[in-house]
């Protein structure tokens, strides 16, 4: 059985061996699709499926990702919507259950139904609607900022969107004319007063006008609820001046929901200078506590621990963990080419599905995989009473692609990403570019259980410990990792086939590569070399001293086993002579014993079991007279009753029998009257 399933492991791995690997694979249906920009999201994928959006035609590409191979055709399944989008399309989302796929821009949203059964290689009609179409083609300055789907919405049906007015709108794909809820997200009251001496209406356009824009937003966890109740969701908003607020949002009218716009949140510490920057993107961690996640558009990254304030229960603040600053790589320039590069830098945050504490930044010449070892921290903090936090621990930034590692006249940029877990291969990451390819990018787990010993932990504090970890109490392990972890990476370079490259951009890419191999691979292993050998060193003292005491130890062991010998004779001499004393003070206190005036105990008993005797035989004796008393007064008695003869008992006889007869006769007529009655 092992051996058939290594066999079909194999089979399995060559057969995605080209998915898996770094070779990029070309996805024809998009060679010639032009989108200008770097923040779009086309690609998604639910269940090893992968969607891929085409937005010139709105049409839709589904297959499996083991289907995706250098120097193999794909068996796609492409999906046209019966209703084709009056927008652009930028980014596309599949709900939770992956029955419906959204298609979003800036001027509308669309949302496309798939097909339950799959068809490779054919063309499927796809039911698509148009969601709040009256609404974007009445209000042209108004547009899409940040969609998502409800976490709520049991049937998928239910989505969420962020307008440039400030007003978070819920929609419905079995209403999807209006939106069923909004909620502006500006204070009402600051303004109201101004109006009413202009004597203007207070409409949603002046209302946001005077409240700061809005860029993103994101869910956090369901509060507690009861069952058969329904859930409500805290919803964070992101201000473009990092300022966060937040809201409770139901699909129904719950009593409970409390939709009034809370904030800004007070953030923690207060004397930090650096919280006022251009916000771009929101992303809140599944934790415990809540983890929010800020970008901004100079790559600075700033994580948040949302915290209940002790002067008021209800009180929600921020607590400043850490500032990341990403090494966004600027495009050099070259210097025969003037062109710019279209690269927008606009950074967007990606959650890892299997994964609480890391996600991934895109922006205009990468991505970035970020782990926070702070938030399994804060976790078990929050379950064990008497645990410590201890916060002391950077975040680990990784630069997983670059698509612009130099000055090219046709720049590469991205069309998505996401990722793939595969049950055999691990978790990948799927990364679309610009000229149509895709490329998948291994993602290892940054943290490790440590694995308990077979010999079981619970007698290790009887062991002696070791004299070099009373000394050092990092364990030697811990400290070859330590210095061996990298703060820099090397990224995956991709750029376009079109692409000149000059010998100073060259040259200038090359140098940069090479320092940081210098410095975080070469100057690392070095060190650790060096310190591999001085440990050598002392293990080799430590081995030569053991010998010396080993000899030492058999030499005693040698004496001990002699003087053990001599002790075992001189034993077993003295267990004889104890034997013989033993039946010499027996004979003996038999021998006094019969000379005692006493009685011995058997005597003593013996005289206790006479008087028994004695007492029971009285006994006996009372009750045989009684007995000869009794016979003698039944012999007497016997002897005074009369005799009847022969005759007599005859007569007594006939008597009896008439008797008998009679009242046979009696018995038979009193049930014949019962009977007639």
């Amino acid at each position: 059985t092992r051996r058939s399933c290594r066999r079909r492991k194999q089979w399995y791995q060559r057969r995605v061996r080209g998915v898996m690997s770094r070779q990029p694979v070309l996805f024809p249906q998009l060679e010639e699709t032009e989108f200008c920009g770097s923040n779009g999201e086309l690609v998604a994928q639910h269940d090893g499926q992968v969607f891929v959006c085409n937005p010139d035609n709105a049409r839709v590409y589904v297959f499996y990702h083991r289907e995706l191979a250098p120097n193999k055709p794909l068996q796609t399944q492409e999906l046209m919507p019966t209703q084709i989008p009056n927008f652009s399309i930028s980014k596309i989302s599949l709900s939770p259950k992956g029955q419906k796929i959204l298609l979003w821009g800036e001027r509308g949203l669309a949302v496309l139904d798939i097909p339950k059964r799959r068809r490779a290689n054919a063309v499927t009609t796809a039911r698509c609607t148009i969601i709040g179409e009256r609404f974007f083609l009445g209000h042209p300055k108004v547009s899409a900022i940040d969609v998502k789907w409800h976490p709520g919405s049991l049937e998928d049906t239910h989505l969420v969107a962020l307008t440039s007015d400030n007003i978070l709108r819920v929609y419905s794909t079995a209403e999807p004319a209006c939106a069923i809820n909004s909620y502006p997200l500006f204070n009402t009251d600051s303004i109201a007063p101004y109006l009413m001496c202009l004597n203007v209406s207070s409409g949603p356009s002046l209302l946001s006008a005077h409240a700061g824009s809005m860029v993103s937003f994101s869910f956090g966890q369901v509060l507690p609820h009861e069952d058969g109740e329904e859930a409500i969701f805290p919803v964070f908003v992101l201000e473009e001046n990092s300022d966060v607020y937040s809201l409770h949002i139901s699909l129904y009218s719950n009593p409970r929901a409390d939709s009034t716009l809370r904030g800004p949140l007070r953030v923690f510490p207060a004397s930090n200078e650096s919280y006022e920057m251009d916000a771009c993107a929101l992303l809140c961690l599944q934790s415990n506590p809540t983890v929010l996640v800020v970008a901004a558009l100079s790559g600075s990254i700033q994580h948040f621990a949302l915290l209940t304030n002790n002067e008021s229960d209800e009180e929600e603040c921020l607590y400043l963990l850490e500032t990341v600053e990403l090494e966004v790589p600027s495009p050099l320039h070259d210097d025969n080419s003037s062109t710019q590069s279209l690269a927008e830098e606009v950074l967007s945050l990606l959650p890892d599905p299997l994964s609480r504490d890391r996600y991934f930044v895109r922006h205009g010449t990468g991505i970035h995989s970020i782990f926070l070892p702070a938030v399994q921290r804060l976790e078990h903090f929050v379950t064990d009473d008497n645990g410590e936090l201890n916060l002391e621990c950077e975040c680990v930034a990784e630069h997983m692609l670059c698509v612009q590692p130099i000055g090219a006249g046709d720049p590469t940029c991205l069309f998505g990403c996401t990722v793939i877990q595969d049950p055999m291969l691990g978790s990948h990451l799927l990364v679309l570019i610009s000229n149509a390819e895709f490329i998948s990018i291994p993602l290892r787990s940054l943290h490790r259980e440590t694995i308990p010993l077979l010999s079981g932990g619970g007698e290790s504090s009887s062991c002696p410990t070791s004299p070099m970890k009373q000394i050092q109490k990092q364990l030697f392990t811990q400290r070859i990792q330590g210095i061996l972890a990298r703060t820099l990476s090397n990224p995956l370079l991709r750029c376009g086939s079109s692409s000149t490259l000059s010998q100073k951009a060259l040259l200038e890419l090359l140098m940069k590569s090479t320092q940081v191999f210098r410095e975080e691979y070469v100057a690392k292993q070095t060190k650790a070399r060096g310190e591999l050998l001085h440990h050598m060193s002392l293990l080799q003292e430590q081995h030569s001293q053991h010998k010396a005491d080993t000899a030492e130890l058999q030499e005693t062991i040698k004496s001990l086993t002699a003087e053990g010998e001599s002790i075992s004779r001189r034993s077993s001499s003295i267990s004889k002579q104890q034997q013989l004393l033993r039946q010499r003070v027996t004979t003996v206190m038999r021998e006094v014993q019969s000379l005692l005036p006493s009685l011995s105990t058997a005597e003593v008993a013996f005289r206790d079991e006479v008087k028994d005797m004695s007492r029971s035989l009285k006994c006996l004796q009372r009750d045989a007279e009684q007995l000869q008393e009794k016979l003698k007064f039944q012999n007497k008695a016997a002897k005074d009753l009369p005799v009847l003869s022969s005759e007599s008992q005859n007569r007594v006889r006939a008597v009896l029998r008439d008797n008998d007869s009679r009242i046979t006769a009696l018995v038979s007529k009193l049930k014949n009257a019962q009977v007639t009655t």
